[in-house]
């Protein structure tokens, strides 16, 4: 029997309940709807080479999950409401696989399909909590941990929050060092706090704010139709990755610096300006990604608080690129002072129209990571990570820029079902030639702007290098393609 979760947020024992936050009830929505797709997974491979004990790296998994409730959470229906229940941090599922008897050729073979598996398979969010876990000996120094979470519990910024802990609660525990104390504040807060906000009127100004900005919705884009597999589930999605030259990348973050506004910004507009030639639409939007993480409170919690904006964009052919980039800024700095409002509410509140298989408003993903990841260790292993391919797509295109071993690149991802891979990679290959021409000359009227030749690096599934290393190097995260 569940035990209501008190407003104080201080329950935390198995079978305590309390009401999802919003940002949980749609993507509880869409896994009951499509319980076969894996889109809100987030797989991470990790590697670590040195010394592990595996006894003492699943407790510290396990502590990590008594600290974040969300890890160890299950989701139900009552009252037409939905509630989040706690399990105890030992129904956390934690696999352990000894594959070090094993030919090297079979070894990689079997580590291929335990992160091809784990990524591609949905949770159950009725029956299993929200993490699961496998520890995988390679050799007497190499392991391999996959963690795969939810998106109802984990976002990009719950990463950090993540792998911080279990780096000190590995080495506490390997120490003897004792507790330390619960997080001050947890998700259940922030989904009390962000309701009562609502309730009480306090984001009303944030709506208004909305509804102007999207009283004239775009139309959905209308992809070429090259390279389509009809046969492809709704959910369906593939993936590539390109390097860059980093050169171009300098580049543009001088640009943005010397406009007053970020690389993010200057990379949105281009975007649009990308989009506009593909799909030849002079009105579309694009969406992104925010933290979500406006109060100080909720910075050290794991859990999902990312919101989506929608970006609105209207092409203007006589305006200067440089022009573009300052109206994209003050886009951008207008949706940041109003993020708090769920995309969810926004929904509800303005009910813009609806088309099967598409996303109100906008398709496209635009993201950029803009720090790169910290070096981690746990004691004496190194540690390196990687996100797992879990072939289903969220969006029809997803366009993410992020740092990898110190270079920015890109990880497109597609819906084949609604667009080709050869369309995504046009589509790069017309953002990185339009960012070269635009940070050439900012004078440029955008309706006169022609993308530059510049040199990628296409790596589609199955480009892997033999071995382990293969797995974890570069941008090459596709776990799909067996031996």
């Amino acid at each position: 029997m569940s035990t209501a979760y008190d407003d104080s947020g201080r329950t935390a024992s198995a079978g305590s309940a309390w009401r999802a936050s919003i940002g949980q009830e749609r993507h509880w929505a869409y896994q009951t709807r499509f319980p076969e797709s894996a889109s809100f997974n987030v797989p991470i491979a990790v590697l670590l080479r040195g010394p592990v004990d595996l006894g003492v790296l699943e407790r510290a998994l396990r502590e990590v999950a008594t600290r974040h409730e969300s890890l160890r959470a299950s989701f139900g229906e009552a009252a037409g409401r939905l509630t989040a229940r706690l399990h105890d941090p030992g129904d956390v599922p934690v696999f352990r696989h000894d594959l070090r008897r094993l030919p090297e050729d079979e070894r990689i073979g079997r580590l291929r399909q335990l992160g091809s598996e784990e990524a591609a398979r949905p949770f159950d969010l009725r029956a299993e909590t929200t993490t699961r876990a496998h520890l995988v000996s390679l050799a007497a120094d190499e392991t391999v941990m996959i963690v795969n979470f939810h998106h109802i519990a984990f976002d990009g910024w719950s990463s950090p929050v993540f792998f911080d802990d279990l780096e000190e609660r590995y080495g506490a525990l390997l120490s003897g060092a004792p507790d330390r104390p619960a997080p001050a504040h947890r998700y259940v807060d922030f989904a009390l706090w962000q309701r009562r906000r609502i309730e009480r009127g306090q984001h009303d100004a944030q709506l208004d704010h909305w509804r102007q900005r999207l009283a004239d919705p775009p139309g959905p884009l209308p992809w070429p139709e090259g390279g389509r597999d009809p046969e492809a589930s709704w959910w369906g999605g593939d993936m590539a990755w390109l390097g860059l030259p980093q050169s171009l990348i300098q580049e543009a973050q001088q640009a943005a610096r010397a406009c007053g506004t970020s690389f993010f910004v200057l990379g949105l507009a281009v975007y649009q300006l990308a989009l506009r030639r593909l799909t030849g639409c002079d009105h579309l939007a694009v969406g992104t990604p925010f933290a979500g993480r406006t109060d100080p409170r909720w910075r050290d919690v794991v859990g999902f608080f990312v919101n989506t904006l929608v970006m609105p964009y209207v092409f203007r052919p006589e305006v200067p690129v440089g022009r573009l980039v300052e109206d994209t800024h003050r886009l951008v700095m207008a949706a940041h002072d109003n993020q708090d409002i769920p995309y969810g509410v926004l929904l509800d509140a303005l009910a813009p129209p609806m088309e099967p298989e598409r996303t109100p408003y906008f398709q496209t993903m635009f993201i950029l990571q803009n720090t790169p990841a910290p070096t981690r260790s746990l004691a004496t292993a190194t540690l390196a990570t990687n996100k797992l391919v879990t072939g289903s797509a969220r969006y029809d295109i997803t366009f993410s820029l992020g740092w990898r071993r110190g270079e920015l690149c890109l990880e497109l991802e597609n819906r084949p079902r609604l667009v080709g891979q050869d369309v995504a990679i046009e589509l790069a290959r017309t953002f990185f030639g339009l960012l070269a021409a635009a940070i050439a000359d900012l004078t440029t009227p955008v309706g006169k702007l022609e993308p530059l030749a510049v040199p990628l690096v296409v790596h589609r599934r199955g480009d892997l290098k033999p071995g382990t290393d293969g797995l974890f190097r570069g941008i090459i995260g596709d776990w799909r393609g067996l031996a």
